[in-house]
Parts: C-alpha cells; sequence; structure tokens
C-alpha cells in the first residue's frame, strides 16, 4: 500500500515535532530544509542585552533559535551568573521554545498562545504600567509587530538580534517530485521557506494541484497566496503538531485515501 509523502521544508531541529508527528501517523517526511539559520551580520546589540540583561524588565525570545543565540553569547561573558535575572520576566513564543528556554535554566513568566507573539504583548500590556523596558530577541529580518504594538502603548521594546535567516537551495530531486505530483504534501512552517521554493519552483502556483500546500499559520499562508498559491490545509492553532495533524486529515479525506 502506498503511503503519504510529505516534504517538510523548515530547517532540521532536534526535536523535530512536525516530522516526528507526521511519522507518528504513517507519513514519509522528504526533508527539504528550504533556510538556513546563521550568526546576525552584527552582535553588537545582542552583546549588550547580554552583558546586562537586568536592566530589562521583560526579555521576550520569540524562536527556540532565539533562546540559543542569547545563551550562547550570554555564556561568553559570564559562566557563573544565571542565564536572565529572576527579576526579570521572560515570555517565549510556544512550548517548543518555552521547554529550550527552561533547559537553559531560565523561568518562564509566559509562554505565547500564538507564533506571532501577539499574546505576549498583551501580557506586558496588562501587567505593566507605562514605559517598561522590554527586550525582544529575534531573527534579524523578525516581523516588527509586537514592537510597534508594544511602543504604541507607552512601553519602550528593541529587537535583539541572535540569528539571522537565509534561502537555501532546494534539491533538485525534490523539485522533480514536486513537478510529477510524485509528492502528496508541500509543507511551509515560515514566510522565508515559502520564498525558497518560490523561487526554485518559478512560483508556487507551478506546483501540481494534485500536490496539497500547507502552511503552519496566518503568515505563511499569507506568503503562500502572494507566492502564487492558496494554501489547502491551514491548522486553527498554529504549530508544528497542529499543522501535521490537520495534513493528516486533509489526506483522509481525498478521494482514494491511503493513509
Amino acid at each position: 500500500m502506498s503511503v503519504a509523502r510529505v516534504v517538510v521544508t523548515r530547517p532540521i531541529v532536534f526535536p523535530d515535532l512536525l516530522a516526528s508527528r507526521l511519522e507518528e501517523l504513517g507519513c514519509e517526511v522528504l526533508s527539504a530544509p528550504a533556510i538556513s539559520v546563521g550568526p546576525p551580520r552584527s552582535f553588537e546589540a545582542l552583546d549588550n542585552l547580554v552583558r546586562a540583561p537586568d536592566r530589562f524588565d521583560w526579555i521576550l525570545f520569540m524562536s527556540r533559535n532565539a533562546v540559543r543565540g542569547f545563551v550562547q553569547r550570554r555564556r561568553r561573558y559570564s559562566r557563573t551568573s544565571p542565564i536572565v535575572p529572576t527579576e526579570v520576566k521572560v515570555g517565549v513564543v510556544g512550548p517548543a521554545t518555552e521547554a529550550i528556554a527552561r533547559r537553559a535554566g531560565m523561568h518562564v513568566t509566559v509562554c505565547s498562545s500564538d507564533r506571532t507573539g501577539h499574546s505576549l504583548a498583551d501580557v506586558v500590556i496588562e501587567a505593566e504600567v507605562h514605559g517598561a523596558l522590554v527586550a525582544v530577541v529575534q531573527a534579524e529580518e523578525g516581523r516588527s509587530e509586537i514592537l510597534e504594538r508594544l511602543n504604541s502603548c507607552g512601553h519602550s521594546a528593541n529587537r535583539y538580534a541572535a540569528y539571522r535567516t537565509r534561502p537555501a537551495s532546494v534539491p533538485d530531486p525534490v523539485i522533480t517530485a514536486i513537478q510529477t505530483a510524485d509528492v502528496d504534501v508541500l509543507a511551509f512552517a515560515s514566510p522565508s521557506s515559502v520564498l525558497s521554493f518560490a523561487i526554485a519552483l518559478g512560483g508556487l502556483g507551478e506546483v501540481p494541484e494534485g500536490v496539497a500546500v500547507a502552511a503552519i499559520g496566518p503568515t505563511t499562508a499569507k506568503a503562500c497566496q502572494q507566492a502564487g498559491r492558496r494554501p489547502d490545509v491551514v491548522p486553527v492553532k498554529p504549530g508544528a503538531v497542529e499543522l501535521a495533524d490537520v495534513i493528516v486529515t486533509h489526506l483522509k479525506e481525498r478521494p482514494n485515501a491511503f493513509i
């Protein structure tokens, strides 16, 4: 019996909740990372933060890579002090980021229920009077909505780049498998990965109708539309496990389902 084949376009991470959940549900996963993660072009701002994190009321981590980058730089300057002083409140986006933050020894004050961090901004706004100092640790090219929301409400929020993402080349065999509909789903976890595949394919409009396009959340779904293809699958609640679950549900609802 055939097995559903899903192209996972996010960088390989451990644990990879998306790939492991898909495999648990009976899919074959083709890993084709469409972005690479590297250091920011300058560590100056991040180093200013890690040298004196106690200057801030809140430090918000927008991803696992944000936590990793912060911890690595913090340990360069202090191996004996806490990663984040206990008096500084910590917010994170998603359970995977929370898990790595706790493993690093941080006390997590709040975990966002969405991938954009909007709920983190809401928590800060509700908890603080005007003038809270907030450090937002994210990708160099990270979205600015959380900064704009906090600053518009009277707080002082600034971005600290812990890493940078860049497009990665998509392997030719993966491109061929998509073009010939030899895979069943193309799964995207970020707008950056959408851009890489759109470049490689000449636009997502070139993805055959028989290949479903899945997006982890509304921001990535919007990127898919802008690249030429409305996604077939978007979970109600953004997340890796949630994306895997709705992919399999979609596959089961297809004619001649084989999963």
